[in-house]
């Protein structure tokens, strides 16, 4: 599946910023939260990929928050399915994976719990500079506080 991924890494320049969101790609890609990802010359299913545009703007900023609510929305669906598995089914049960799959919509299973950590590339489109996820609004606010130096690049992903 596709994902439109955002990064949001240190630099001085465009080209520079573009540099570190390849490096931050290709750890996310060895760490295999994604399979791969476009390239700069190559043609994106979004518009704006390898444009990196300074945190400290409206639009970068719009962005980042438009992630973090997309984010939110995985999140709230994922606790949906968390508390219906809890309410109906034991810790036995939740352990041995015995679910009848009841919930139209809704896969049930332990993993939806490792999900909901958002620490999974199909739960988080928002990365720092060091490749790691930025999971909620307090970790993004801090960034939005002190946004100099820092730059927004999308990224086509795919895992």
């Amino acid at each position: 599946m596709h994902y439109l991924v955002r990064l949001i890494v240190e630099a001085d320049t465009v080209e520079e910023a573009n540099i570190q969101a390849d490096s931050v790609m290709m750890d996310l890609v060895e760490w295999h939260e994604f399979d791969w990802y476009t390239m700069q010359d190559m043609e994106s299913r979004w518009d704006d990929c390898w444009k990196p545009i300074r945190l400290a703007t409206k639009k970068a900023q719009a962005m980042v928050q438009e992630t973090m609510q997309e984010q939110r929305t995985v999140f709230d669906e994922l606790m949906a399915t968390i508390r219906f598995m809890m309410s109906h089914y034991n810790d036995e049960q939740i352990f041995n994976e015995e679910f009848k799959q009841e919930m139209p919509g809704r896969y049930l299973s332990r993993y939806q719990f490792s999900k909901a950590s958002g620490y999974n590339a199909d739960a988080c489109q928002l990365y720092d500079t060091n490749g790691n996820a930025i999971t909620n609004q307090r970790d993004l606010d801090a960034y939005l506080k002190e946004p100099k130096r820092l730059w927004v690049v999308q990224v086509d992903c795919h895992n």
